[in-house]
Protein backbone atom coordinates (compact mmCIF):
# COMPACT_ATOMS: atom_id res chain seq x y z
CA UNK A 1 0.00 0.00 0.00
CA UNK A 2 2.80 2.45 0.91
CA UNK A 3 4.91 2.02 -2.21
CA UNK A 4 1.24 2.45 -4.39
CA UNK A 5 0.71 5.78 -2.68
CA UNK A 6 4.73 6.45 -3.49
CA UNK A 7 3.78 5.41 -7.18
CA UNK A 8 0.53 7.76 -7.60
CA UNK A 9 2.90 10.65 -5.59
CA UNK A 10 5.32 10.46 -8.20
CA UNK A 11 2.78 10.05 -11.08
CA UNK A 12 1.23 13.16 -9.57
CA UNK A 13 4.20 14.85 -9.64
CA UNK A 14 5.88 14.22 -12.88
CA UNK A 15 2.51 14.95 -14.47
CA UNK A 16 2.73 18.28 -12.90
CA UNK A 17 5.65 18.83 -14.12
CA UNK A 18 5.20 17.65 -17.52
CA UNK A 19 1.80 20.29 -17.77
CA UNK A 20 4.27 22.85 -16.23
CA UNK A 21 6.50 22.40 -19.11
CA UNK A 22 4.20 22.27 -22.05
CA UNK A 23 2.21 25.77 -20.23
CA UNK A 24 5.99 27.27 -20.76
CA UNK A 25 6.88 26.12 -23.58
CA UNK A 26 8.55 28.35 -26.31
CA UNK A 27 6.09 29.46 -29.15
CA UNK A 28 7.67 29.78 -32.87
CA UNK A 29 7.63 32.89 -35.65
CA UNK A 30 8.86 32.62 -38.52
CA UNK A 31 10.01 35.91 -40.23
CA UNK A 32 11.24 37.35 -42.98
CA UNK A 33 12.73 40.56 -43.40
CA UNK A 34 14.24 43.05 -45.97
CA UNK A 35 18.02 43.63 -45.36
CA UNK A 36 17.15 47.53 -44.05
CA UNK A 37 14.99 46.50 -41.10
CA UNK A 38 16.58 43.31 -40.75
CA UNK A 39 19.59 45.73 -39.16
CA UNK A 40 17.70 48.71 -38.01
CA UNK A 41 14.92 48.17 -35.40
CA UNK A 42 13.72 44.31 -35.76
CA UNK A 43 16.27 43.10 -33.59
CA UNK A 44 15.04 45.09 -30.58
CA UNK A 45 11.39 44.85 -31.44
CA UNK A 46 11.63 41.12 -31.88
CA UNK A 47 13.71 40.90 -28.51
CA UNK A 48 10.99 43.11 -26.20
CA UNK A 49 8.30 40.65 -27.93
CA UNK A 50 9.86 37.15 -27.69
CA UNK A 51 10.52 37.97 -23.80
CA UNK A 52 7.46 39.51 -23.24
CA UNK A 53 5.59 36.67 -24.83
CA UNK A 54 8.22 33.47 -24.63
CA UNK A 55 8.20 32.93 -28.77
CA UNK A 56 11.36 32.12 -30.55
CA UNK A 57 11.54 34.35 -33.81
CA UNK A 58 13.89 32.94 -36.45
CA UNK A 59 14.69 35.73 -39.25
CA UNK A 60 16.70 35.27 -42.50
CA UNK A 61 20.00 36.36 -42.78
CA UNK A 62 20.05 37.57 -46.76
CA UNK A 63 17.29 38.94 -49.00
CA UNK A 64 15.11 41.73 -49.96
CA UNK A 65 11.47 42.58 -50.26
CA UNK A 66 11.23 40.39 -53.05
CA UNK A 67 12.01 37.84 -51.20
CA UNK A 68 10.39 38.89 -47.88
CA UNK A 69 6.90 38.82 -49.82
CA UNK A 70 7.48 35.89 -52.03
CA UNK A 71 8.33 33.77 -48.61
CA UNK A 72 4.77 35.31 -47.03
CA UNK A 73 2.54 34.55 -49.86
CA UNK A 74 4.27 30.57 -50.58
CA UNK A 75 3.70 30.71 -46.42
CA UNK A 76 7.20 29.88 -46.42
CA UNK A 77 6.94 32.81 -43.45
CA UNK A 78 4.69 33.37 -40.85
CA UNK A 79 4.98 37.39 -40.92
CA UNK A 80 7.23 39.53 -43.32
CA UNK A 81 8.66 43.14 -42.75
CA UNK A 82 10.25 45.00 -45.10
CA UNK A 83 10.10 48.62 -46.70
CA UNK A 84 7.39 48.92 -49.76
CA UNK A 85 3.81 48.39 -50.09
CA UNK A 86 2.81 44.97 -52.08
CA UNK A 87 2.00 45.70 -55.47
CA UNK A 88 -1.26 45.09 -57.17
CA UNK A 89 0.26 42.46 -59.20
CA UNK A 90 -0.99 38.86 -59.38
CA UNK A 91 1.57 37.56 -56.76
CA UNK A 92 1.14 40.56 -54.32
CA UNK A 93 -2.47 41.23 -54.66
CA UNK A 94 -3.29 39.66 -51.99
CA UNK A 95 -0.65 40.49 -49.51
CA UNK A 96 -2.17 42.10 -46.29
CA UNK A 97 -0.16 44.83 -45.01
CA UNK A 98 -0.11 48.06 -42.63
CA UNK A 99 2.64 50.37 -41.65
CA UNK A 100 4.92 49.82 -38.78
CA UNK A 101 7.45 53.11 -38.95
CA UNK A 102 9.14 55.42 -41.24
CA UNK A 103 12.43 55.18 -43.05
CA UNK A 104 13.87 57.37 -45.46
CA UNK A 105 16.17 56.88 -48.87
CA UNK A 106 20.12 57.91 -48.38
CA UNK A 107 22.74 58.24 -50.89
CA UNK A 108 25.68 56.80 -49.80
CA UNK A 109 29.50 56.72 -50.75
CA UNK A 110 32.81 55.42 -49.05
CA UNK A 111 33.80 57.71 -46.21
CA UNK A 112 36.98 58.52 -48.09
CA UNK A 113 35.15 60.46 -51.00
CA UNK A 114 35.39 64.55 -50.86
CA UNK A 115 31.96 64.88 -51.67
CA UNK A 116 29.63 65.96 -49.11
CA UNK A 117 26.60 67.10 -50.63
CA UNK A 118 24.98 66.35 -53.98
CA UNK A 119 21.74 67.71 -55.66
CA UNK A 120 18.84 65.54 -56.50
CA UNK A 121 19.26 66.64 -59.82
CA UNK A 122 22.39 65.32 -60.25
CA UNK A 123 21.48 62.13 -58.02
CA UNK A 124 18.90 61.37 -60.92
CA UNK A 125 21.66 62.40 -63.89
CA UNK A 126 24.14 59.50 -61.86
CA UNK A 127 21.14 56.72 -61.59
CA UNK A 128 20.45 57.18 -65.53
CA UNK A 129 23.75 57.51 -66.30
CA UNK A 130 24.24 61.00 -67.52
CA UNK A 131 27.11 61.66 -65.16
CA UNK A 132 29.82 59.40 -64.74
CA UNK A 133 32.77 61.30 -63.40
CA UNK A 134 32.89 62.88 -59.80
CA UNK A 135 35.18 65.87 -61.09
CA UNK A 136 31.37 66.58 -62.76
CA UNK A 137 30.54 66.43 -58.74
CA UNK A 138 33.29 68.86 -57.78
CA UNK A 139 35.11 65.34 -56.67
CA UNK A 140 38.10 63.93 -58.29
CA UNK A 141 38.81 62.63 -61.85
CA UNK A 142 37.45 58.79 -60.94
CA UNK A 143 34.81 57.01 -62.84
CA UNK A 144 31.49 56.44 -60.52
CA UNK A 145 30.94 53.26 -59.64
CA UNK A 146 27.19 53.20 -59.53
CA UNK A 147 26.23 50.46 -57.50
CA UNK A 148 22.31 49.01 -57.58
CA UNK A 149 19.76 46.93 -56.45
CA UNK A 150 18.94 44.53 -59.40
CA UNK A 151 15.18 44.47 -58.93
CA UNK A 152 12.36 47.03 -59.66
CA UNK A 153 10.77 45.44 -57.06
CA UNK A 154 12.91 45.72 -54.41
CA UNK A 155 12.12 48.39 -51.43
CA UNK A 156 15.01 50.66 -52.71
CA UNK A 157 14.62 49.87 -56.29
CA UNK A 158 11.03 50.70 -56.13
CA UNK A 159 10.80 53.69 -53.94
CA UNK A 160 14.02 55.68 -55.47
CA UNK A 161 11.82 55.45 -58.85
CA UNK A 162 8.81 56.48 -57.27
CA UNK A 163 10.77 59.24 -55.34
CA UNK A 164 12.62 60.61 -57.65
CA UNK A 165 11.14 59.90 -60.87
CA UNK A 166 7.50 59.29 -60.12
CA UNK A 167 7.86 56.08 -62.49
CA UNK A 168 7.94 52.85 -61.05
CA UNK A 169 9.29 51.63 -64.14
CA UNK A 170 11.94 54.07 -65.06
CA UNK A 171 15.35 52.77 -66.63
CA UNK A 172 18.51 53.44 -64.90
CA UNK A 173 22.09 52.89 -66.01
CA UNK A 174 22.69 49.44 -67.61
CA UNK A 175 26.67 50.08 -66.31
CA UNK A 176 25.79 49.75 -63.01
CA UNK A 177 26.99 46.85 -60.99
CA UNK A 178 23.41 45.38 -59.94
CA UNK A 179 23.18 43.39 -56.15
CA UNK A 180 20.52 41.04 -54.58
CA UNK A 181 20.81 42.30 -51.47
CA UNK A 182 21.40 46.11 -49.80
CA UNK A 183 23.41 44.24 -47.22
CA UNK A 184 25.93 43.61 -50.63
CA UNK A 185 25.58 46.90 -51.95
CA UNK A 186 26.76 48.50 -48.04
CA UNK A 187 29.62 46.25 -48.03
CA UNK A 188 30.43 47.05 -51.74
CA UNK A 189 30.64 50.47 -50.73
CA UNK A 190 32.90 50.61 -47.62
CA UNK A 191 35.69 48.68 -49.94
CA UNK A 192 35.05 50.92 -52.92
CA UNK A 193 36.35 54.52 -52.67
CA UNK A 194 34.35 55.99 -56.06
CA UNK A 195 31.20 53.86 -54.96
CA UNK A 196 27.83 55.50 -54.90
CA UNK A 197 24.89 53.94 -54.36
CA UNK A 198 21.20 53.99 -52.31
CA UNK A 199 20.18 52.77 -49.14
CA UNK A 200 18.29 53.31 -46.36
CA UNK A 201 19.23 56.27 -43.84
CA UNK A 202 18.12 53.59 -40.51
CA UNK A 203 20.40 51.15 -41.88
CA UNK A 204 23.23 53.19 -43.08
CA UNK A 205 23.75 55.65 -40.83
CA UNK A 206 25.50 53.50 -38.30
CA UNK A 207 28.34 51.94 -40.65
CA UNK A 208 31.90 52.15 -40.64
CA UNK A 209 33.46 52.98 -43.76
CA UNK A 210 30.26 54.76 -45.19
CA UNK A 211 29.22 58.21 -45.52
CA UNK A 212 25.66 59.20 -46.24
CA UNK A 213 25.21 62.98 -48.53
CA UNK A 214 23.53 66.03 -48.16
CA UNK A 215 20.84 66.28 -50.27
CA UNK A 216 19.96 69.51 -51.73
CA UNK A 217 22.27 70.71 -48.62
CA UNK A 218 20.05 69.17 -45.78
CA UNK A 219 21.48 65.90 -43.68
CA UNK A 220 20.06 62.78 -44.04
CA UNK A 221 19.16 62.61 -39.92
CA UNK A 222 15.47 62.14 -37.94
CA UNK A 223 14.83 65.87 -37.39
CA UNK A 224 14.72 66.95 -40.79
CA UNK A 225 13.26 63.36 -42.09
CA UNK A 226 10.52 63.55 -39.85
CA UNK A 227 9.81 67.22 -40.15
CA UNK A 228 9.66 66.80 -43.92
CA UNK A 229 12.96 69.23 -45.05
CA UNK A 230 14.65 65.81 -46.00
CA UNK A 231 12.03 64.71 -49.28
CA UNK A 232 12.96 60.87 -49.70
CA UNK A 233 11.37 59.59 -46.57
CA UNK A 234 9.51 56.03 -47.07
CA UNK A 235 6.84 53.77 -45.00
CA UNK A 236 8.28 50.43 -43.56
CA UNK A 237 5.11 47.78 -43.28
CA UNK A 238 4.10 44.32 -41.97
CA UNK A 239 3.45 41.64 -44.03
CA UNK A 240 1.05 38.82 -43.83
CA UNK A 241 -0.76 36.56 -46.39
CA UNK A 242 -4.09 36.80 -44.36
CA UNK A 243 -5.61 38.95 -42.01
CA UNK A 244 -4.12 38.89 -38.63
CA UNK A 245 -5.07 36.11 -36.06
CA UNK A 246 -3.20 34.03 -33.68
CA UNK A 247 0.44 34.95 -32.37
CA UNK A 248 0.78 37.36 -35.86
CA UNK A 249 -1.78 39.48 -34.71
CA UNK A 250 -0.39 39.55 -31.43
CA UNK A 251 2.88 40.75 -33.06
CA UNK A 252 1.61 43.35 -35.04
CA UNK A 253 -0.35 44.67 -31.89
CA UNK A 254 2.86 44.93 -29.99
CA UNK A 255 4.40 46.73 -33.01
CA UNK A 256 2.10 49.11 -32.79
CA UNK A 257 1.27 49.35 -29.58
CA UNK A 258 2.78 52.24 -27.57
CA UNK A 259 5.73 49.95 -26.16
CA UNK A 260 6.10 49.20 -29.70
CA UNK A 261 6.30 52.10 -30.99
CA UNK A 262 8.70 53.69 -28.26
CA UNK A 263 11.10 50.65 -29.21
CA UNK A 264 11.11 51.48 -32.84
CA UNK A 265 12.04 54.87 -32.16
CA UNK A 266 14.73 54.76 -29.66
CA UNK A 267 17.12 52.50 -31.82
CA UNK A 268 16.45 55.57 -34.60
CA UNK A 269 14.06 54.72 -36.86
CA UNK A 270 11.36 57.10 -36.61
CA UNK A 271 7.62 55.98 -35.79
CA UNK A 272 4.26 56.36 -36.64
CA UNK A 273 3.64 59.27 -34.58
CA UNK A 274 6.89 61.19 -34.56
CA UNK A 275 6.52 62.32 -38.50
CA UNK A 276 5.18 65.76 -38.57
CA UNK A 277 5.30 66.55 -42.33
CA UNK A 278 2.02 67.46 -45.02
CA UNK A 279 -0.23 65.24 -44.06
CA UNK A 280 0.85 62.61 -41.84
CA UNK A 281 -1.52 63.05 -39.46
CA UNK A 282 -4.21 61.84 -42.04
CA UNK A 283 -1.93 59.22 -43.00
CA UNK A 284 -1.72 57.97 -38.98
CA UNK A 285 -5.62 58.26 -39.23
CA UNK A 286 -6.30 56.32 -42.25
CA UNK A 287 -3.24 53.18 -40.87
CA UNK A 288 -5.18 52.95 -37.33
CA UNK A 289 -8.46 52.54 -38.94
CA UNK A 290 -6.84 50.24 -41.63
CA UNK A 291 -5.40 48.15 -39.20
CA UNK A 292 -8.99 47.88 -36.76
CA UNK A 293 -10.74 47.31 -40.00
CA UNK A 294 -8.46 44.55 -41.51
CA UNK A 295 -8.33 42.58 -37.76
CA UNK A 296 -12.32 42.76 -37.30
CA UNK A 297 -13.65 39.11 -36.50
Amino acid sequence: MKSLLITIALITILTSHISATEKKETKRLNMYACGVVRVSFIPELNKAFSKKNNVNISVNKRGGDVFVIEGVEKKEADIGVGCRAPLKNDKEKDIWSTQVAWGSLAFIVNSKNKINNITTENIKKILTGKITNWKELGGEDKPIKLLLRESKKSGVGLTAREILFNDKDKNLSKKADFFKSSGFIRDAVVKEKYAFAIDDVVSSEDVKGLKLLKVDGVEPNKENILSGKYKARRAFYIYLDHKPDNLAKKYIDFALSNEGQAIISKTGTANLEEATGDGDEDNLIFQNLQFKIQTKN
